[in-house]
């Protein structure tokens, strides 16, 4: 295994990824440092490549969460091809099976490996979508407000832009900027300045 990628995930985990990546042929890239999400899997079908892409700027914790949960989209794609639903439950059952074998105080503190545990029964699309995950995860921003506090109607700043919570969706909320005059999905965890 890349030499890059072993120093990017927490030391107790190294084996078990080094085996579990040595069953599957793909190209990993790191060039990333996406700011909507932490990694993607997709395939190629001119060169029948599958690639795994992951932010390079993560720690080591949400690194071997985000490379699991790629990695699982590729075993799906080699079980059942393109006809399923791309976190449908092929996706749920491999992810977790996968997950599985690091849930452990030696990898993962006790917070996280809590809410990892809970996540792993029934894993979400995005870890945004879970919110004792996502508080686990980043624990520095837990007394900062989110778009989910603010209350409907209400305007707040997010990424120096003022806009207006219209409803919560399922993960993300409709939201409209006065100054563009258009509605946005925002995640429902972004964290924002409400106005008074």
């Amino acid at each position: 295994m890349d030499k890059l990628l072993t120093s990017c995930l927490p030391e107790a985990s190294i084996d078990y990824c080094t085996r579990l990546s040595n069953n599957y042929d793909f190209y990993l890239d790191f060039s990333f440092n996406r700011k909507t999400k932490f990694g993607h899997y997709k395939y190629e079908p001119k060169t029948k490549q599958h690639i795994i892409s992951i932010n390079k700027d993560l720690s080591k914790p949400l690194f071997l969460i985000t490379y699991l949960h790629e990695l699982a989209h590729l075993e799906v794609m080699l079980t059942y091809g393109r006809k399923i639903k791309p976190h449908g439950k092929e996706w749920k059952a491999t992810f977790s099976m996968f997950l599985s074998p690091v849930l452990t105080e030696e990898i993962f503190e006790q917070d996280l490996l809590f809410a990892l545990k809970r996540h792993g029964a029934n894993p979400k699309a995005s870890l945004a979508a879970d919110p004792s995950l996502w508080k686990a995860l980043f624990p520095e921003h837990s007394d900062q407000i989110t778009l989910d506090e603010i209350k409907e109607g209400n305007l707040f700043t997010y990424k120096r832009r003022t806009f207006k919570k219209l409803k919560n969706r399922r993960t993300r909320v409709l939201c409209f900027e006065p100054a563009s005059g258009h509605n946005y999905l925002i995640p429902k965890l972004a964290r924002v300045e409400p106005q008074s």
